[in-house]
């Protein structure tokens, strides 16, 4: 997705032009998906680190990760839209209703960041996130230990279906790990992934589909992994391709400790 502005127009008819140049550029581009296919509702408390990002317009667009009171861990391609139009919403299973809503102060997006690269971001909120029972950090990845087939848990609120809304209930599925030199000849062109990406199979007919971008993807002892960056939409059977948590660690600490020179 990419945001063009269109100056002197009001701010209702710029986010609406915003939103509309994204979704273009989001169809155009070979498959950008974020979304989950073959899940089940989650129960209240679930994944306590899932946040939704939501417009002003009252429209779930995004996932993202509380890694601290302050910072939220989501793909850079979620900030096409600008921030004064996206609200940070935590400790809820359903996006539109109940839980926290915190604003944006800034957002960092990863400097080398491509349509297919370096595709990470850190939201850092004006005011601290209130911990609770159904609203925690999560760890994170500082190497990556996988092995094929290692269990990983996805959470989002994407669509269900290719092009379909958002779930209204947060969704998790199980998904199986598949390593780097054996998912890159499986994508449709291996020019698009790095060692910067890790990936998760969608032969059972499970995976991300559209608004999952962003979101978190978690290993079994409760340490995220990987973020949802693109896929074929949706669950067809090639891989899904995250960025790899652990890859990209030292630029997440140097970014928020103001020490990051990208």
């Amino acid at each position: 997705m990419k945001f063009y502005t269109l100056i002197l127009l009001t701010a209702t008819v710029l986010a609406v032009e915003s939103r509309s140049a994204g979704q273009l550029n989001l169809q155009a581009t070979a498959g950008i998906e974020g979304r989950i296919i073959g899940g089940n509702d989650a129960p209240l408390g679930y994944a306590p680190y899932q946040v939704s990002l939501r417009n002003t317009f009252g429209e779930h667009v995004c996932g993202g990760s509380i890694i601290d009171s302050y910072w939220i861990l989501t793909a850079a391609h979620c900030m096409d839209w600008p921030i004064q139009y996206l609200r940070v919403i935590t400790g809820t299973i359903n996006w539109s209703k109940g839980g926290a809503e915190y604003t944006i102060a800034e957002a960092k997006i990863h400097c080398l960041y491509t349509t297919y690269h370096n595709d990470i971001a850190l939201l850092r909120l004006d005011n601290p996130i209130v911990f609770n029972d159904v609203t925690q950090p999560i760890k994170l990845a500082t190497s990556n230990t996988l092995k094929e087939n290692d269990k990983l848990v996805l959470t989002g609120w994407g669509a269900t279906k290719v092009w379909g809304r958002s779930a209204d209930v947060l969704q998790k599925v199980d998904l199986k790990y598949v390593p780097y030199a054996t998912c890159r000849p499986q994508v449709k062109n291996s020019a698009w992934i790095d060692e910067g990406h890790i990936c998760s199979s969608t032969k059972d007919s499970t995976g991300a589909c559209n608004n999952d971008s962003g979101g978190p993807l978690v290993d079994e002892n409760q340490v995220q992994v990987g973020i949802v960056n693109w896929g074929e939409a949706c669950a067809v059977g090639y891989p899904d391709v995250y960025a790899s948590v652990s890859y990209y660690h030292d630029w997440i600490v140097n970014t928020m400790s103001g020490k990051n020179t990208c």
